[in-house]
C-alpha cells in the first residue's frame, strides 16, 4: 500500500472518513493531513503522531519496512480464562441504577460471582453490550474495570467504562480538547458503527473507570 492508501485506511478505521476528526485525535492540523494525501507520504513526525494517537496500529506496517506484515491493526490475541476462578474481582451481571454504580462497586456483597486474573487488579466486572467497540470488545464479553479516575486522567489511548447522568453505560475511548470545553468526544473502535463519535457534555458524566481486561465470551 502507498502512504495515500494507509492514510486513507486510517482514517476510515479511526475517524470514519473525517479529516478533521482524525487531524483532532493524532494532534496535527487538517492541513498536514491534506498535505500527506496530495504529497502520498507521510512525514516521520506524522508517522509517530499516529502511533502514539492508536498504538495499536503495526508500526512496521506504517513505516512500510521490507518483510512487514500487510497488517494495519497490530493486537495481541486476547486471551481465554475459564470463569471459574478464585475469588478477587466481584461480577455484576445487571446494573440498571446507575445512580447506585459507584455503590455498587464497593459492596461486591451485591455482585453475583467473583473472579480472579492472574496479575490484573481489577474493583468490578460486568458485560458489554452492543458492537460498537469491536474488535476490541464483542457483545456479551465479561470487561473488568479498575477504580474510578477523573475526566482529567483520561488517556486517548485507553478504554473507559463510562456513566452518565442520563442512565447510560458504555465503553468508549475519550478525546478531551482541554478544560475549557464543555464537551468531550467518545470514540467507538468499529468503523461501521454510527456515531463513530459522539459529543457529551462534561457535566453528564457521573463516573469513568479504566478498562483493564477482555474476557471474550465463547459460545
Amino acid at each position: 500500500m502507498t502512504d495515500k492508501e494507509k492514510l486513507i485506511a486510517l482514517i476510515d478505521q479511526f475517524a470514519s472518513g473525517n479529516q478533521q476528526e482524525f487531524a483532532n485525535i493524532i494532534g496535527v492540523p487538517r492541513s498536514n493531513i491534506a498535505t500527506w494525501i496530495h504529497r502520498n507520504a507521510i512525514t516521520a513526525a506524522g508517522r509517530e503522531a499516529i502511533l502514539d494517537a492508536f498504538p495499536q496500529v503495526n508500526r512496521d506496517w506504517l513505516q512500510g519496512r521490507i518483510g512487514s506484515r500487510g497488517i494495519m491493526i497490530d493486537e495481541p490475541e486476547p486471551q481465554t480464562i475459564s470463569f471459574e476462578l478464585d475469588e478477587l474481582a466481584p461480577v455484576y451481571e445487571s446494573l440498571t441504577a446507575t445512580c447506585g454504580i459507584a455503590e455498587q462497586f464497593e459492596h461486591p456483597e451485591y455482585a453475583t460471582e467473583h473472579i480472579h486474573i492472574p496479575g490484573v487488579r481489577a474493583i468490578a466486572a460486568l458485560p458489554a453490550s452492543g458492537e460498537s467497540m469491536e474488535p476490541m470488545i464483542h457483545d456479551g464479553d465479561l470487561c473488568l474495570v479498575s477504580g474510578e479516575v477523573t475526566l482529567y486522567d483520561v488517556s486517548p489511548h485507553r478504554v473507559y467504562l463510562i456513566v452518565t447522568r442520563q442512565g447510560h453505560l458504555m465503553f468508549k475511548r475519550i478525546f478531551d480538547e482541554g478544560r475549557t470545553a464543555k464537551k468531550i468526544l467518545v470514540l467507538s473502535d468499529n468503523p461501521d458503527y454510527i456515531p463513530h463519535a459522539e459529543p457529551i457534555l462534561k457535566a453528564d458524566i457521573l463516573h469513568i473507570y479504566p478498562l483493564v481486561y477482555v474476557l471474550h465470551r465463547v459460545d
